[in-house]
Formats: structure tokens, sequence, C-alpha cells
């Protein structure tokens, strides 16, 4: 890393700073805790993704506990080492300070990379192995075999986070073709070696899915194309959400940054073509593809970072920011006044949760559901026949964390047994239906948690084809300030039927 200037250093505080801050104050989302549940349960990889996530959610746990900062350690980590990795690219590049102030900035300003240092999901460690891959391949320019190894080594952990790493074979392809440096080096044995140690890194997720019916392969590939439906309303929503995620201003330079940087690489600028090769792929082909199926705003993350570096690169050496003085100045407010609103995300327990995730008041829900088991265990003093499931998978992820932040808190010493979600009607509930079997609770009585009830009535009587009755005996009604955020009805479930087969 080369020595920064006191502007840069002072940046890069901020920037680990804020992603620090959010570390500590967010609330956890429903998708986090699902992740925990992962990391409760150590495998080689999982249903629906690769393990990286689980495994750093794991480390992170063991060190801090079941909070926020023990799910997320390896996520602050990941997004800080992705700035730096950004920096160290553009150092090798040989780019103008400038160029370095201005990707420090876009750490701060544009959202999606903010979110990559707080949310612990599968992108964090994709992001960060993904640029550590660019510039351990750019280094391997040279022909050293370490830098080789160590880019096959990147590659594969960015492979064991998410299969969407696998663009990263495309952008490989594309500058041994196109950069005359690395062509030179399919006559040596760097290439080879790279590819080889990636294989091998990647080895625990094959292994998994060898001896798994080849299930998480077959849920990121076929299945998801099992509804494709040809339509133009995702394209939209998918064009539209990013002009937020990446913050408006940043987005309205993209499109001028990909043609400065076209220009660049027909001129033999190979940093330029790099850059286009590791990120113009991914993105076109999702693009694309949202207009089949549903491309969430998360997924062009790891493609659009080496754009972003190109945003840097631009603003550093197009000369836009002398010539236009005045415009740079009010487009580098702009987007800062955009980014204020990042730094009081932590206000977001105030927010009402009406759909998808939720994030506050799963503490009192989870205590009143547990005064209700214990209720219904009292009566036979039969201890551990009655579990505990949810409306659906992310709702089961978040009781049961805060199920075992309850029993840690009243130093029981008590295990806490996964809950449930869909499973318990016979439906797939993704990488729950390894932890629990629904057919050896037969017979067995319940506490039914269903958030937002209200909206839910259709998996209120879908529950009650499988109990001999259901009862509600409580609702929760989770205020923050007078505000209600979160209602959720509590039901004790008598005489389990037992699941359908899982289709």
């Amino acid at each position: 890393m080369c020595r920064l200037s006191r502007s840069e250093l002072w940046l890069l505080f901020a920037s680990v700073g804020l992603g620090l801050w959010l570390t500590l104050a967010m609330p956890v989302f429903a998708q986090e805790s699902y992740y925990w549940c992962y990391g409760e349960h150590p495998d080689l990889s999982y249903f629906d993704h690769p393990p990286m996530v689980g495994w750093l959610i794991w480390l992170g746990t063991a060190l801090f506990g079941d909070g926020a900062l023990g799910i997320r350690l390896g996520t602050w980590i990941s997004g800080t080492v992705t700035v730096l990795a950004g920096l160290e690219l553009l150092r090798a590049f040989d780019a103008p300070r400038w160029a370095r102030i201005a990707w420090l900035t876009l750490s701060l300003i544009v959202p999606s990379m903010v979110i990559c240092r707080f949310f612990s999901n599968p992108d964090p460690p994709l992001c960060c192995f993904w640029m550590l891959t660019l510039v351990a391949l750019w280094k391997a320019r040279s022909g050293s075999l370490g830098w080789w190894a160590l880019a096959g080594l990147m590659a594969g952990s960015a492979l064991l986070s998410k299969y969407t790493a696998v663009f990263l074979a495309v952008g490989g392809v594309v500058v041994l073709i196109a950069d005359p440096s690395m062509r030179r080096q399919l006559r040596r044995p760097g290439p080879y070696l790279g590819v080889a140690t990636a294989v091998v890194t990647f080895m625990p997720v094959i292994w998994w899915n060898v001896t798994n019916n080849f299930e998480s392969f077959r849920y990121q590939t076929s299945d998801r194309w099992r509804h494709a439906e040809f339509g133009l309303r995702g394209l939209g929503e998918l064009t539209s959400g990013q002009l937020l995620v990446l913050n408006p201003v940043v987005a309205a330079a993209l499109p001028v940054t990909v043609w400065w940087l076209w220009r660049r690489s027909r001129a033999k600028d190979p940093r330029t073509l790099w850059l286009l090769a590791f990120g113009l792929p991914m993105v076109g082909f999702l693009l694309a593809l949202s207009v089949v199926i549903q491309v969430k705003l998360n997924w062009l993350i790891p493609g659009l970072l080496p754009l972003l570096v190109g945003v840097a690169l631009w603003w550093g050496e197009s000369g836009f920011s002398h010539r236009h003085a005045v415009a740079a100045r009010r487009l580098v407010r702009a987007a800062a006044i955009l980014a204020i609103p990042l730094a009081l995300a932590p206000l977001v327990v105030l927010v009402p949760q009406h759909s998808g995730s939720s994030w506050s008041g799963w503490d009192e829900i989870a205590s009143r559901a547990e005064h209700w088991k214990e209720v219904v265990d009292n009566p036979d003093k039969k201890q551990g026949n009655v579990f505990f499931f949810a409306g659906d998978y992310r709702d089961a992820a978040q009781l049961t964390r805060h199920l075992k932040l309850l029993a840690e808190g009243a130093e029981s010493g008590k295990s806490v047994e996964p809950a449930m979600a869909e499973n318990v009607f016979g439906e797939c509930a993704k990488e729950l239906d390894h932890w629990e079997q629904p057919g050896k609770r037969v017979g067995q009585d319940a506490i039914f948690v269903l958030p937002r009830p209200d909206s839910r009535a259709g998996t209120l009587e879908t529950a009650t084809r499988y109990f001999e009755s259901i009862k509600r005996v409580e609702r929760v009604r989770v205020k923050r300030l007078g505000i209600q955020v979160l209602a959720a009805d509590v039901f004790v479930c008598r005489g389990y039927r037992g699941p359908r087969l899982c289709p």
C-alpha cells in the first residue's frame, strides 16, 4: 500500500468508522439471523449459498457472542478490506492521488458499498475476494507464480462466498485473450496453477453438493428457471433501484465512465480493459436476466465495484474536475448530501415493518413465546415435547436467535433447538430442512409465532390443517417511541399431524 496523504487518511478513517458505527448501531435483520443460523450449524456448504458467510459468523460469534458485533465482525472486516483493495488496485495502476480520494469518497456515499460493511450476507466476503482477485491477477502479469497462486486462492474464496463469483472466470478469459502481457502467460504455468488453486479451494462446496444430491447447485440454476416469465417490469425495477443503491449522482456518472473506459481500452490502456472485463459481463448478464426472472439489487454489487474503481480513475485522469470545476464541486456536494441518510440509518428501528424482512421487536416476541411454551410444558412436566415454529424461514431465524439470547441471559444452560418454518407444512424451508425434521414431532404441541398476522391469514389457515387445534393466546404489539413497528400473534397448537413430503 502506498503512503496516503492526510486527506486520504481522514477519508479512510471516516469510511472504516462509518462501517463500524453501522455494524454496532443497526438492528439485526431477519436475513442476517438466517445466516447466523448457518454459523450455529457449521458445514461445508448450505442449501442456498456456499459457506463463507456462515464460517465468518461462526468465528465472530465465538469471539463476541450472538449480538450485532459477533454476527457482523466478518462483514465489517470484509468491507474494510474491499476499500483497501480498491486503493491498492489504483496504486498498482499508477493512478493519481485524486483517483484514490475519489474511491474513498465513493466508499462513503455509495449505499451498496456502505451496506457491504455492516449487513451480514454472502455479498461482503464475495466483494472482498473479488477485489483481492483483481489485485493479485494484476500483479501476476509479471509472471510470478506466487501471485498466480494467490489469485487462485482469492477466486476460490470468492466462490466459497457466492456462486456469482463464476464471473471472475469470464473476466479472466477476456484479459488472458486481450491483454498481451497476460496472453504471454498462457505459455507458462501461472494461469494453470491459479485455476487449480481455485478449484481446490472450492472443493468443500463441490463435495457437499455431491453428498446432498446437488441441491444447492440445482436451487441456484434450474429451480430458479421454473418461474421464468418474460417481462420488462423486472428490468425497470432493477435499473431504477440501482439509482438508489449507487447514489443517483454516481449512477449518472457511470455511463460516462464506461464510455471513457471503453475509449481508453481501445487506445491500448490495459487498466481500463481490466475494469471493463471484470465489471461489464456480470452487470450486463444480470440486466438481461432480469427480463425473465427476479434479479435482486445486491446481485450486481461485485460487478459494479470495478466500474466504480473506473469512476475514480475517470475522475482522477479525465480532467473533468479541472475543466468543469464548478460543476464538479456541485456534483460532490450533491452526492455527499444524498449520503447523509446513511449515517442516520439506525433510526430504521422506528419504521413499521409491514412486509418482507423484520429487524426489531423480536426480543419481546421471543419472550412471550417462551412464556407460553412454559405454560404448555408444565401440566405434564414433559420438557421437550413442545416445539416452536414461525410463518417463514426468516421469522424462524429471528425467533431462534432471540430464544437463544433469552436462554443466555437467564444463564439457564438450556440448549435452544432451531425453530421450524414452512417445513411444518411440508414445504421446503431452505437450510432449515437440514436442521430439524418435522416428522419427528408428530403428536407434539407447538408454539406458533406469526408476525404481521393481519396480512397473513392464509398462513394461519394452512397451519390449522396440520394440528388438531390452534388457539391464539396473545397478540404482541411492539412499540418504539409510541409507534407500533411490529405486531405478532402467538398461538398454542395441539397435536401436530405431521408434514407432507417436501416437493
